[in-house]
């Protein structure tokens, strides 16, 4: 360790190992746990062992503490790195003490991901104008499928409009039919859910109670009938959500007979 321009042999205990960490650090209560005094004194820092001999020392650069290490033994206990050109320090916002600072190189892909899935442009933008300090890419050929992660955060869908100006000509062209429930309270006949049929011209709404969806098939034939005897004419389409209860086979085939084409709406976008 250098201290006052000589080098000075100390011994770090309890150090952890991180063969992939650009940067080593040194925690201040670890220190002050292993009877070390640390001062800070203006923009320097120093360390005193227990025998009050100054051990290691540092300047502040980018609101860091940078100290210049060297190890002394095989690379592979290496623990810290000697600082070899201490003006070219990188700008953290967190405060730690410091003595490594190296480039990191990995593929653009990567930079992806570690950047929140930054666009492609805009990484090597930061690499090429020099916005992050020692920042490098190896491989600036994009995949050449899209980001899955990318598609499913950041897709979006067009507004979905609470009034609609168009509407069928005809009563009885298209009826929208969606079923609500399970309700937080059963009724006092058993009830849990309800089905509504509403005609998109008049806006006359039908609705009937049901204990399961098992019973849309019954009501949904019962308003059919009833509706096309009252008016006289036919139902030409039912839009519904997609639900099981009507796309079971016998609703389907009821349909189907009776010449109804049914419209499938998008999910919870009346």
């Amino acid at each position: 360790m250098n201290t006052k321009g000589k080098w000075v042999t100390s011994v770090l205990q309890d150090v952890l190992y991180v063969p992939d960490l650009s940067t080593n650090l040194l925690s201040v209560s670890h220190l002050a746990h292993h009877s070390t005094e640390v001062c800070f004194i203006g923009e320097a820092c120093y360390v005193y062992d227990k025998g009050k001999s100054l051990i290691l020392e540092g300047k502040l650069r980018n609101n860091l503490y940078v100290m210049q290490m060297c190890p002394n033994g095989p690379i592979t206990a290496k623990v810290v790195t000697i600082i070899l050109n201490p003006e070219n320090a990188f700008k953290p916002s967190a405060h730690a003490l410091t003595t490594q600072l190296t480039s990191s190189t990995s593929s653009l892909n990567l930079w992806h991901r570690c950047l929140g899935h930054l666009h492609h442009n805009a990484v090597t933008c930061m690499a090429d104008e020099g916005l992050m300090t020692s920042m490098m890419i190896s491989d600036r050929e994009p995949h050449a499928q899209p980001c899955e992660l990318c598609l499913k955060g950041k897709q979006t869908h067009k507004k979905i409009h609470k009034t609609t100006s168009t509407c069928s000509e005809h009563v009885l062209g298209h009826i929208f039919s969606n079923v609500c429930g399970p309700l937080p309270t059963q009724s006092h006949r058993g009830y849990k859910y309800f089905v509504t049929f509403t005609d998109d011209k008049s806006r006359w709404v039908g609705i009937a109670p049901l204990k399961g969806k098992s019973e849309v098939r019954h009501h949904l034939k019962a308003f059919i009938t009833k509706a096309e005897l009252e008016t006289g004419l036919k139902v030409k389409a039912l839009c519904s959500d997609g639900g099981g209860e009507y796309m079971a086979k016998h609703v389907q085939q009821y349909l189907k007979d009776h010449g109804i084409t049914h419209k499938m709406m998008t999910a919870d976008t009346p």
